[in-house]
């Protein structure tokens, strides 16, 4: 019986957290960026004291947790037209589009 509240739990934690993006959240990188130095977050955060955990909203899913700056923004676009980029608290943190003007 325990078993099978496990296999229950595990199942409905990877349906829940396996949600895909949706298109109005997707950012991407700005035209010359790339992600290529940015590190991976550790089990206890990001070993830079100046960057954060944070998960991003890409077209084919979350990123996995990832070392960001505070202006990773600067850095990325909206997919879609009419939103701008935003950064939410948590552990790990989403950077994601939501309404807006873009700017």
């Amino acid at each position: 019986m325990v078993r099978r509240i496990a296999l229950l739990l595990s199942a409905t934690l990877v349906l829940a957290t396996g949600c895909g993006v949706s298109e109005d959240e997707v950012v991407q990188l700005k035209e010359g960026e790339s992600l290529s130095d940015t590190p991976y977050c550790g089990s206890i955060g990001c070993a830079d004291p100046l960057r954060f955990c944070a998960e991003l909203f890409l077209e084919f899913g979350r990123s996995p947790p990832l070392c960001v700056v505070d202006n990773i923004c600067d850095r990325l676009e909206c997919a879609k037209a009419g939103r701008r980029c935003a950064v939410f608290d948590g552990f790990p943190g989403q950077v994601k589009c939501i309404e807006g003007n873009g700017q």
